[in-house]
């Protein structure tokens, strides 16, 4: 009978070596998908942002009503629900159209911004008129990286025609620039506002 050859298995090296290639290959697919999540995570908070600020822009121009408070120790400042509640002592807290719907922009912190009502006609935000605090994405891994205005930065959008002022002021600026980046990368998005006309995209 013909004698049989034994299969012949592989070698220490052998195995060594397709266990390095699969650890490199692994690697690289970890760190492309995480380069992919962040990438994602700064598009969805500059796509987010743009709806935030078309919707204050909004608001301005519709002349959305909000409660402020009229008189007393707490006279101009902001009533609506929020965290912490304003209860306008010896005061009355009432409806009415402000003379602005703003947001501030900060590197401190940078992972969220302001939303504020302006009710005393400087278009700048002042303490008192804070509305809420909003993270640019859940989770507070995208922040403000750099504001072409500078920053602290207020955006102010003017009833009943929705006039921006950038801090303050309604000449000098035509495009503002926010750039957003993940904290743990390079992956940046922009988004511009158009003050003349009124245009808010992200790239």
């Amino acid at each position: 009978m013909p004698r049989s050859l034994g299969t012949r298995g592989f070698t220490l090296v052998e195995l060594l070596l397709s266990i390095s290639i699969i650890g490199v290959i692994t690697g690289m697919m970890m760190a492309n998908f995480r380069g992919g999540q962040r990438s994602t995570e700064v598009r969805l908070a500059s796509e987010i942002l743009v709806d935030q600020i078309r919707s204050v822009q909004t608001s301005s121009l519709s002349g959305r009503l909000v409660s402020v408070c009229s008189g007393g120790s707490f006279n101009l400042h902001v009533c609506e629900p929020k965290n912490p509640p304003v209860t306008c002592a010896g005061a009355v807290c009432q409806r009415r159209v402000p003379t602005g719907y703003g947001i501030r922009f900060t590197t401190s912190p940078d992972t969220s911004y302001l939303l504020f009502y302006d009710t005393d006609g400087d278009w700048r935000y002042d303490v008192g008129e804070e509305l809420e605090a909003s993270p640019y994405v859940v989770g507070n891994n995208v922040r403000l990286t750099a504001a072409s205005a500078g920053t602290p930065l207020d955006l102010v959008y003017t009833p009943p025609y929705g006039q921006v002022y950038v801090n303050g002021s309604s000449s000098g600026t035509p495009i503002v620039t926010l750039t957003l980046g993940h904290q743990f990368g390079t992956t940046t998005r922009h988004v511009n506002i158009f003050t003349l006309s009124g245009k808010i995209e992200h790239d």
